[in-house]
């Protein structure tokens, strides 16, 4: 069946989008049980010349007097909100819009969040889902896995794990072939152009290509990313359209703040959703108004949410109980470096990321960000 044109909206209060769908997706959406490294937060921070000035000052202090090599790619935080606090927020959301929600969790190779909500009263409809880590060539990409069966999903999750420790490409392709042949599954090549290993754009595409060539025919959707520039996301738009693959929603919501991408449907259910995806190939995108924020401050905002308190479910409010660091194979809570020049660091570095992240200073620090994002969806 040919492919019918993704199809983008841009919301507004004056569209009564409840008109003409039954129901919002929210997809691609992450919770305590995933593990997020700050390799990347640095450029990011360093921005802002107060910023730069305090990371530059109190990292070589600490390597100075201690010895302490700061290595950011050590540092990793688990997002702020349990299972049940990812799915409120994304119901709320798409609530306020006007339609039912159906909101799809996939936390980095890990399903205990979609296992978790099936225990609970009001969300046993969930399904379970994963964002797969595929390791390829020099570089590795990401799979949305989404609705795996509950009974055999602890079972999948071991076949793609001994994969992911041991990947060879005739088994990758067993297992897409194994996942596509269960008919309520959805498989979606997430971020298609995010290069995670840094191989840099032409290496990356190179990649990408071979990966596409081996896999493409167990691949349901490419994700219109809410977290990634409105230039990669018109290239992931046309790069659908010349697959012949629909492209879907996917928010990749890590902190507090809700999908900034989601889709809209006819569906009742969120097998319905699959099938307009896998057989009639059709898609329908809602840009909500976040998307349009500089994607550089959302990015800081989020490493905020990190390492500020929250309302924490199990004992997780205080932010140095989510972030940790790996050292000598071991991963210690931030909570067991209280009181040391560690610490201190810590603090001032947090005090940066808050600084940026007020959103009483948002609307000026808007400014130096403004030619990042080019006019358009």
């Amino acid at each position: 069946m040919e492919c019918c044109p993704t199809l983008v909206h841009k919301f507004s209060p004056l569209i009564p989008f409840s008109h003409r769908f039954r129901t919002g997706i929210s997809l691609h959406s992450h919770t305590m049980h995933s593990k997020e490294y700050l390799g990347r937060l640095p450029s990011y921070i360093a921005k802002f010349p107060i910023g730069s000035y305090i990371l530059e000052r109190e990292i070589g202090r600490l390597h100075l007097y201690e010895g302490r090599n700061f290595n950011f790619n050590k540092y990793y935080w688990t997002p702020p909100l349990s299972p049940r606090e990812a799915y409120e927020l994304e119901s709320s959301q798409i609530q306020k819009v006007g339609l039912r929600p159906l909101v799809s969790i996939s936390d980095h190779d890990n399903i205990k969040a979609g296992l978790h909500l099936k225990l609970l009263e009001g969300t046993a409809s969930v399904p379970v889902s994963v964002e797969w880590t595929v390791p390829y060539e020099e570089t590795e990409f990401h799979l949305g896995v989404h609705n795996l069966p509950a009974s055999r999903a602890t079972a999948w999750m071991r076949e793609l794990e001994a994969h992911t420790s041991n990947p060879k490409t005739e088994t990758l392709r067993e297992l897409l072939a194994g996942l596509s042949g269960e008919p309520s599954v959805l498989i979606v090549l997430n971020h298609p152009y995010w290069d995670a290993e840094s191989l840099g754009p032409e290496g990356h595409r190179k990649s990408l290509r071979s990966f596409l060539g081996n896999v493409l025919p167990f691949l349901h959707a490419l994700e219109f990313n809410g977290m990634r520039s409105r230039r990669e996301n018109r290239e992931v738009l046309r790069l659908g359209t010349a697959l012949g693959v629909p492209v879907i929603s996917g928010g990749d919501r890590h902190g507090c703040e809700p999908s900034a991408v989601l889709n809209l449907s006819e569906a009742h259910t969120f097998e319905e959703f699959v099938q307009e995806v896998r057989d009639q190939k059709q898609s329908e995108i809602l840009l909500m108004p976040q998307y349009f924020d500089p994607l550089q401050l959302r990015l800081i905002e989020n490493a905020w949410h990190a390492l500020a308190d929250a309302p924490g479910e199990f004992g997780r409010r205080h932010w140095m109980t989510r972030v940790f660091i790996e050292e000598n194979g071991e991963a210690k809570a931030l909570s067991q470096f209280m009181g040391t020049r560690f610490q201190r660091v810590i603090d001032k570095f947090r005090w940066v990321v808050g600084l940026v992240a007020n959103p009483m200073l948002r609307p000026a620090l808007k400014l130096p960000f403004l030619g990042n994002e080019e006019g358009g969806l």
